[in-house]
């Protein structure tokens, strides 16, 4: 007789803790194992995914707020922009404003004098023609013109006079010819066209 390596015997071993021959199973606690399972499965993928979606929405909000700070910045820049051009465009008139004013005031002295004995110069020169043609010359002025050209002008052999006069007026007659020097008049014009 052969023996067999797993005899029939052996094959109820299998179900010996069983009652009608088959084995207790505690499905309460492998329902309950699993639900467990895959509640911390669940609850570990969905974390993840609110992460993830978290995250995607944390960069789009970042970057759309990047943007819009872009945006304003360069509006503000750009208004400040305009406001200091006009504000640097009104200082700038104003300094200039202030600088003619000055340089004016500053020059309108000498600019005087100069124009004035420019015209006693001129004045001068046409009453020494005058005399060396052998014209008869009365001059009228203020007493400095009149000490002025006493000085200047030739005496001896000319047939020239002189008399003070009680304004800056100046007058010189050649013979039948009138010169008139009106020096108010000519300054107060000049100073009604500069500023």
């Amino acid at each position: 007789m052969t023996a067999r390596l797993h005899s029939s015997a052996f094959s109820l071993l299998s179900d010996f803790d069983r009652e009608n021959g088959e084995a207790k199973i505690d499905f309460e606690a492998e329902l309950k194992s699993a639900f467990e399972d895959g509640y911390r499965q669940g609850h570990a993928d969905g974390r993840t995914e609110a992460d993830a979606d978290a995250e995607l929405r944390l960069t789009e909000a970042t970057n759309l707020h990047s943007e819009q700070l872009a945006e304003e910045k360069q509006n503000w820049q750009r208004d400040c922009a305009d406001v200091l051009a006009a504000r640097l465009e009104n200082v700038t008139k104003l300094i200039e404003l202030s600088i003619e004013e000055r340089v004016a005031a500053l020059l309108r002295p000498w600019l005087m004098d100069r124009l004035r004995e420019r015209a006693l110069q001129d004045l001068e020169n046409a009453i020494s023609r005058a005399l060396v043609e052998g014209a008869k010359v009365h001059v009228e002025a203020p007493a400095e013109i009149v000490e002025r050209l006493r000085d200047r002008l030739p005496t001896e052999g000319f047939q020239i006079g002189y008399s003070e006069s009680p304004n800056s007026d100046i007058r010189a007659h050649i013979e039948d010819t009138k010169i008139e020097l009106n020096v108010s008049a000519w300054i107060a014009a000049l100073e009604a066209i500069a500023p």
